[in-house]
């Protein structure tokens, strides 16, 4: 079997959506199967971006566009990429030259399907397009929602016009492609709202997939600590508000536990340094930088539980990549996460973590409570399952793409 991925975030920029894709294409080639890989410099946050191991053998399937020019150059060629893929918007150079990419790997191999893949909207346009031309399947998967409907406080704000425009693309996108997954079922949920004829068509939810165990390694622990360690994989945006977790802290400490360090691993922003200050906490919490995937997933491990924080959402439609990584782990997991939606779930479901309202202070406080308990009990392992890792495991994800290519 062999595939071709557009995918605008990708290898060898290492951030949550570029690693979600490079890690099924990781697990694919490790099942035999071959994946060609479209894509092209990230120019956001990132924590890497140079060829390691184990992401170095997939570089000879990678194909980054390239391109520059002067500002005249720029919008000629917007205009003519525009009239080319039938669309405009920003990054449809981009969306161009992936198409045009595509032909000549096309003319070259014999693909079985074509996967689009998020960050970006518009890398769907490439499989529509190439859906059209040649009549190749196309899978399209949206792991976070599409830009016209992000909720609260993600909200673009959108002109009215710009907004309408965004929802009919999304729209002939859904209906165009032969397969749309999702990680979650809340998202299929959040994406049936704005389209009801989603129901319709042809979805399969395919969770993110863990890392392929042949390189995954489960260190040796520490478990001899003087100190409660908690860490926060990945940078905290602003919409991660994390002040009901720091005052949960500072009540914690008042009341006489402080024998605790909470790590955050990727960066802060000024508003969080600001509440570090506020709630007397620079002692205990403490922003310790990002890291290599690799490194970072062996840093997780020495802490003693591992820390989601969502953003205050009506109902949790997302699918936070990190919970695949903290799974793998086996430690505990405190998700901070709306009463409502994917994390609650699979908590409840599959075991592996305590869960706290993430706009109840005193709901954070008592998981937090509960959680040193146990700890100072030499029992904190026992709320550990592998159940939810279960769900992500490489060889059940590749297999249900297997399955949906085969059908």
């Amino acid at each position: 079997m062999r595939l071709l991925m557009i995918a605008s975030g990708y290898l060898p920029y290492l951030f949550s959506e570029n690693l979600c894709n490079a890690k099924l294409v990781l697990a694919l080639k490790k099942s035999g199967i071959v994946v060609d890989v479209i894509s092209k410099k990230d120019e956001g946050p990132i924590y890497d971006d140079q060829w390691h191991a184990p992401w170095n053998q997939l570089r000879p399937n990678t194909y980054q566009t390239q391109y520059g020019g002067s500002r005249i150059d720029q919008f000629c060629d917007v205009i003519y990429s525009s009239l080319k893929m039938g669309y405009f918007s920003s990054g449809i150079r981009w969306v161009r030259r992936a198409y045009e990419q595509a032909q000549q790997l096309m003319s070259q191999n014999s693909y079985d399907a074509v996967l689009t893949r998020s960050p970006n909207d518009l890398t769907h346009l490439v499989g529509y397009k190439l859906r059209k031309d040649t009549g190749i399947k196309w899978i399209a998967n949206w792991n976070d929602p599409a830009d016209a409907i992000w909720p609260e406080p993600y909200t673009h704000h959108y002109s009215r016009c710009k907004q309408n425009q965004a929802l009919k693309y999304v729209r002939k996108m859904l209906q165009s492609a032969d397969y749309i997954t999702f990680p979650s079922d809340t998202l299929e949920s959040h994406f049936t709202s704005y389209f009801p004829k989603l129901a319709s068509l042809k979805t399969e939810i395919i969770p993110h997939i863990g890392l392929v165990e042949s390189v995954f390694k489960r260190v040796e622990r520490d478990t001899h600590k003087d100190k409660f360690y908690l860490c926060h994989s990945g940078n905290l945006s602003k919409e991660r508000d994390p002040e009901l977790m720091f005052q949960a802290l500072r009540d914690i400490i008042n009341q006489g536990f402080s024998r605790f360090e909470f790590h955050i691993m990727g960066h802060i922003n000024d508003y969080t340094q600001q509440l570090i200050q506020k709630y007397d906490l620079v002692e205990y919490v403490k922003c310790i930088g990002g890291y290599s995937y690799l490194t970072a997933i062996n840093k997780l491990q020495q802490y003693d539980v591992l820390v989601l924080l969502e953003a205050k959402l009506k109902k949790g439609i997302f699918f936070a990549s990190k919970i695949t990584d903290y799974a793998q782990t086996g430690l505990p997991i405190l998700a901070i996460s709306p009463t409502d939606g994917f994390a609650n779930n699979m908590i409840k479901n599959y075991g592996g973590g305590i869960l706290a309202d993430n706009t109840d202070a005193q709901s954070i406080k008592d998981a937090i409570i509960q959680l040193i308990d146990l700890w100072k009990n030499g029992v904190l392992s026992t709320i550990s399952s592998n159940k939810m890792y279960e769900q992500f495991a490489p060889r059940r994800v590749v297999n249900q793409y297997i399955e949906m290519v085969n059908k």
